[in-house]
């Protein structure tokens, strides 16, 4: 619905609330947590089992199995790391690792290099670092200390460990012996559909608990209760300050009724006296179709269930039922998730009432397919990029773009979940046919009933005016044929409805014969009047009573 768009439209401090926190925490996972996680499940999954082989963090965050040593005595284990000496032996310099109990990783306090590594595992997150295996310098003379040269003068260069591996900027490098003989490079864009889905949920969350002036999903969550309470207006034809009545939260309804108790109970009189059941409207024909009966009968039941169960218990025990017995359990179900909706109002961090609300009532119903469309969509792409995987065409050291549509497909797929779970439950078809039935039977019968009547009024018509009185019948009851346009009914009544009539008035001869000259114009204004209006203006009266007048009459009885 769009009653209260104008109302509740975002304004730029929404936006740019929602996407700044977007980005921001799209850009700090995606650099930064992402990169732990993936690290963090590979290394679950493939860390190597033999205590032998240590597998040692360092401080850049590199994991990888060093070339460690063991100390016999103590068991401490340490890397050696060759260092240059004043002579031509080279010295040595030990670095401690330490280690947790029960923990499979070792830790060294310094960054990782080539001379560090024995390149079995190696498992290198760091996307700002680019690393090189090997890199040319000059050969140094260990005598001299300085860079050799050859006969022409020109210095000799050679090969030196640096990294032990190679990667690019933005690359993840990841070797086991599980995973292949080769290396796999992962390109960190093909997790941004991870980053990009934190990003957003994290931000609608915030905006969820920010007031409403500049939260963006704050403000959609206020527009929908404002859009709820108008549909159930629309639905019941409750009037404002009924619907609110009926949805207020259980304890400020309690403590409102402590306040105004006459005033909740002209409510509840007129509820009750628009949603009587069809047992109570048979009653009530019988008793002379009075509405002091009916009030009657409202003040009977207040009285007595109020004393033993509570102002609380006969809202939402007798109120309720004889609400979704009225109207349909859609209405009932839109009080409850309104009702509880207003539990976000009080507390910004109870989200969930408010998102219940909101996906139900708006969201499923406005982009559902939308976004089982979207799904469709990303499994087609998935299917063509496992089929390019199985050609050969995408490398399998290289699977970032297998990740990224799997991940896009997980994400769809995902909020096509979220979307049916909210979805509210169909009423079911046997009631609704029940309903429609025992609705058009009503109508039905009054409308022959307006026939038959039409008929006996027509028998005293002359016979001049007949042709006249017929046609106005006709245009009478295209009118109230209209009335039930909404109806799905509508056509099987309409059709009853001139069958009807066109038997009572196939005998013209008879008609004729009970013609009067004397009241034609008489009867034809009265007829004019009273098919179209009188009725109608019957069932506004009783409708309309002044409840709160028979309140008071029978207050003083």
């Amino acid at each position: 619905m769009s009653s209260h768009g104008s109302q509740y439209k975002p304004s730029i401090v929404h936006y740019g609330v929602f996407f700044f926190l977007a980005v921001v925490i799209t850009v700090g996972f995606h650099y930064f947590a992402t990169p732990s996680i993936i690290r963090g499940f590979l290394l679950s999954q493939f860390h190597p089992e033999d205590e032998k082989t240590t597998l040692v963090k360092f401080k850049d965050g590199v994991v990888a199995t060093a070339k460690v040593v063991e100390d016999k005595s103590s068991g401490d284990r340490f890397i050696e790391e060759v260092v240059e000496g004043g002579g031509e032996e080279k010295q040595k310099r030990r670095i401690p690792l330490k280690h947790t109990k029960g923990d499979y990783m070792w830790y060294a306090d310094v960054p990782v290099k080539g001379e560090y590594i024995n390149k079995e595992y190696i498992f290198d997150f760091d996307g700002f670092a680019a690393r090189e295996e090997k890199v040319t310098v000059p050969k140094v003379d260990p005598v001299t200390k300085q860079p050799e040269k050859d006969e022409q003068g020109r210095v000799i260069m050679a090969q030196a460990e640096k990294d032990g591996y190679s990667k690019k900027t933005g690359e993840w490098y990841t070797k086991c012996p599980k995973l292949g003989e080769e290396a796999i490079m992962l390109e960190s864009w093909g997790f941004i559909i991870l980053a990009l889905d934190m990003g957003f949920i994290i931000a609608m969350i915030v905006t969820m608990m920010l007031p409403p002036s500049i939260g963006y999903i704050s403000q959609k969550f206020e527009r929908e209760m404002a859009n709820t309470k108008t549909k159930i207006r629309l639905n019941t034809g409750f009037n404002k300050e009924t619907v609110e009545i009926i949805a207020l939260r259980d304890s400020d309804f309690e403590k409102f009724y402590n306040d105004n108790p006459n005033f909740i109970k002209q409510i509840f009189a007129k509820v009750w006296a628009r949603t009587q059941p069809d047992h109570e409207i048979a009653a009530v024909k019988q008793q002379g179709s009075s509405m002091a009966n009916v009030m009657a009968a409202f003040r009977n039941a207040f009285d007595a269930e109020v004393q033993v169960g509570g102002i609380l218990g006969f809202r939402n025990e007798t109120m309720y039922g004889r609400i979704q017995e009225s109207y349909s359990e859609a209405v009932m179900t839109e009080i409850e998730n309104l009702k509880a909706a207003q539990d976000w109002q009080k507390g910004r961090w109870k989200i969930m009432p408010a998102l219940r609300l909101y996906m139900a009532h708006h969201f499923t119903e406005r982009y559902a397919n939308n976004v089982t469309g979207f799904a469709y969509g990303g499994a087609a792409i998935l299917i063509i990029v496992v089929g390019i995987r199985g050609l050969k065409f995408i490398p399998a050291a290289r699977p970032s773009v297998m990740f990224f549509a799997i991940l896009l497909e997980f994400t769809l797929l995902a909020l096509m979940a979220v979307s049916l779970f909210y979805t509210e439950e169909e009423e079911r078809m046997d009631k609704m046919l029940k309903k429609m039935e025992d609705s058009g039977k009503s109508q039905l019968s009054s409308l022959k009933g307006m026939a038959e009547d039409m008929t006996r009024v027509a028998a005293g018509l002359g016979e001049e005016g007949l042709g006249v009185a017929m046609k106005q019948m006709s245009n009478d009851m295209g009118k109230i044929a209209k009335t039930l346009a909404d109806d799905m009914m509508a056509d099987a009544i309409r059709s009853r409805v001139e069958e009807a009539v066109e038997r009572h008035l196939a005998n013209e001869e008879d008609i004729k014969s009970a013609v009067k000259e004397a009241l034609p114009d008489v009867i034809i204004n009265a007829l004019r009047n009273g098919t179209s209006g009188g009725r109608q203006i019957e069932e506004s009266s009783s409708s309309e009573i002044d409840i709160d007048a028979i309140l008071a009459a029978s207050r003083q009885d």
